[in-house]
Parts: structure tokens; C-alpha cells; sequence
């Protein structure tokens, strides 16, 4: 709370000022919880222009009142719900991708991580017809099927659809971080039409750059690690865009079952997170961690040309 100043209202003249300070009255906040007939006696203050002051000061400096019900259409106005490709999936994750939120499928070497991100990504060119910005990390990524999986998709393939797509690649965590803190200054000066209609950043895969600078001599590795999940969630809720990225599995001794990388400590950055594992031919998507939906509940999808699909197996 800010401190009383004399002229700060009509009845704060410099008399009154110097009374309340020898009342021990400082600050707004002393003003405001302090009892106003207590102090209207200590002060020497009348009554009635104690509370006038008061009611003055607390309209000046208090919040603006907002209701729960404006509230949360606030923030439902800001919030996107973009689809995964795969309506399976879609239902696992009570619709989707969110904005403002980030989303992790971990899996093993092969297991489909950068299929399902090419499906998102051709998800959302061509059905929400909004931007993407994919960053590649190992060199994965492929546009010739980014545009076979939009031509499976029923959507109209425009002249424009893939210009709704750009790409980067880095390969080390400290190019990473420098992408990501232009990727927010682009968003937020607004100076390119594109980042105006971006709504999915793609990272693909996050466990390559960060585990190089992880154990060892490199004492800043975990430093690093931090650093790169803050940007990460700067960009997911301050620019309102949906972050998927990808991570590797680990461990699998024989007291241990294989779990998703980079510890404890990364496993309280995704919102959502999601592993993929291969089971006879098939994907098995299993959700792990939500605050939205119940876990330990998965779908089988397939790899097709079309991207990652729905089993028929599948009774979603």
C-alpha cells in the first residue's frame, strides 16, 4: 500500500496529515484496517470525516472490482482449444491442445513423437487455419510429410495453408533459448502478421538440447534447464499459444520402470503430459498428468499416412 501524502484527497490537508502520523497512521493500509472510531478519538479527528476519508482512499487505491461470472469469461475468451489431428486424443485431453498451457508426449526412440507433432501442426494449418512455429532439434522434421498428412486430412490444401508454417532448427540449448526470446518479441511487438494468428509452438525434441549441458562438468546445466522451461511458459501465457513439446524416456533397471526425462524437477513444467508406446503394431497414448482430466486412462491410435489416427480397435 502506498503511503498517506497530504492532497492525496480533499480531506487529507496537512493538519489532518500530521494527526494521523502521530496516531501512527502512515500508510493507506494502516488507515484502512486500523478502527475507525479508535482512531478518530486518537487522532482527534471527527467521526464522520474519518470514514469519508477512508471510503476516499480505499476507491483510489483499491482494485478494481470484478465478478466471478466476468472473470471467467475473461478468461474463456482468451483460452483456444486446438485439435490434435486425432479425435481420439482430442477426447483424452478434454479437447485438445490449450493455450496457455504446455503439453508433453514423452516416448521411446521411434515411438511416434514426431509424427503426432506433425499431425498437430497439419491439424492446425488446415482445420483451425492458424499459425505454427516448429522448432526441430534433431533434424526430424519433414515437410514432404507435413503436406502428405494435410492431404489425408479432407481439408482444402490452399495456395496459403503452408505459408501458416515456419520452421527452425537449433541444435543446442543456448540457440534454443535465443529462439524462443525472439519467437516472444515477435508475438508481442505484432510487427509480422504471422505471429498475429499463431496460436502452436512445436518444440521437437526438448530432452537433446538440455541433456548435453546436464551431469558432468557443467555446473550450469539445471540453471540452464530452468531458464529454458520459464521461456516456455512465458510464451504459453503471455502470448496465449498452446506449447507441445517432446521428450525421450529413461531408466528401465530392473527395479525401476522406464519413465520420462529430465527428472523431477521438468516434470512440474508440462500441464499435461502424455506418453506414446508402441504395442503390437499399434500406439498406445496414455495420459499421465492433467488438471483437467482423470489419468491413467489411454487410446490406440495408428501411424498412417494420414498421421497419427484412431484405431479401429479403438471404441472412441
Amino acid at each position: 500500500m502506498s503511503a498517506i501524502r497530504i492532497g492525496m484527497c480533499p480531506f487529507l490537508t496537512e493538519s489532518v496529515h500530521g494527526q494521523l502520523r502521530e496516531a501512527g497512521i502512515k500508510t493507506t493500509l494502516d488507515l484502512i484496517t486500523a478502527d475507525a472510531e479508535a482512531l478518530s478519538q486518537k487522532a482527534e479527528i471527527p467521526y464522520k470525516e474519518m470514514l469519508a476519508l477512508r471510503r476516499v482512499l480505499l476507491a483510489q487505491t483499491a482494485s478494481f472490482p470484478v465478478s466471478g461470472k466476468d472473470l471467467y469469461e475473461t478468461a474463456m475468451a482468451s483460452i483456444s482449444i486446438l485439435t490434435t489431428g486425432c479425435y481420439s486424443v482430442d477426447d483424452l485431453l478434454d479437447g485438445g491442445l490449450y493455450t496457455g498451457e504446455i503439453t508433453e508426449i514423452a516416448g521411446e526412440v521411434a515411438a511416434g513423437k514426431t509424427q503426432f507433432c506433425m499431425t498437430c501442426a497439419s491439424a492446425v494449418i488446415c482445420r483451425a487455419k492458424q499459425n505454427v512455429y516448429y522448432i526441430d532439434t534433431n533434424g526430424s522434421l519433414m515437410a514432404e510429410r507435413v503436406l502428405q498428412i494435410a492431404e489425408h486430412s479432407g481439408q482444402e490444401i490452399e495456395e496459403s495453408t503452408f505459408q501458416r508454417m515456419r520452421c527452425q532448427q537449433t541444435f543446442d540449448i543456448f540457440a534454443l533459448l535465443s529462439e524462443l526470446e525472439k519467437l516472444r518479441c515477435q508475438i508481442l511487438q505484432q510487427t509480422d502478421g504471422f505471429y498475429s494468428d499463431m496460436k502452436l509452438l512445436v518444440v521437437d525434441n526438448i530432452a537433446s538440447v538440455i541433456n548435453p549441458v546436464l551431469g558432468g562438468q557443467q555446473m550450469d546445466g539445471h540453471g540452464l534447464m530452468v531458464t529454458l522451461s520459464r521461456k516456455l511458459k512465458q510464451l504459453a501465457v503471455d502470448c496465449s499459444i498452446a506449447v507441445l513439446i517432446t521428450n525421450n524416456m529413461v531408466g528401465g533397471n530392473w527395479d525401476r520402470a522406464r519413465t520420462p526425462g529430465l527428472g523431477k524437477t521438468w516434470s512440474h513444467v508440462p500441464n499435461t503430459r502424455i506418453i506414446i508406446t508402441p504395442i503390437n503394431g499399434q500406439r498406445e497414448i496414455s495420459l499421465v498428468k492433467s488438471s483437467k482430466m482423470q489419468t491413467n486412462t489411454s487410446v490406440s491410435c495408428v501411424i498412417t499416412d494420414g498421421g497419427v489416427l484412431p484405431s479401429q480397435a479403438d471404441p472412441s
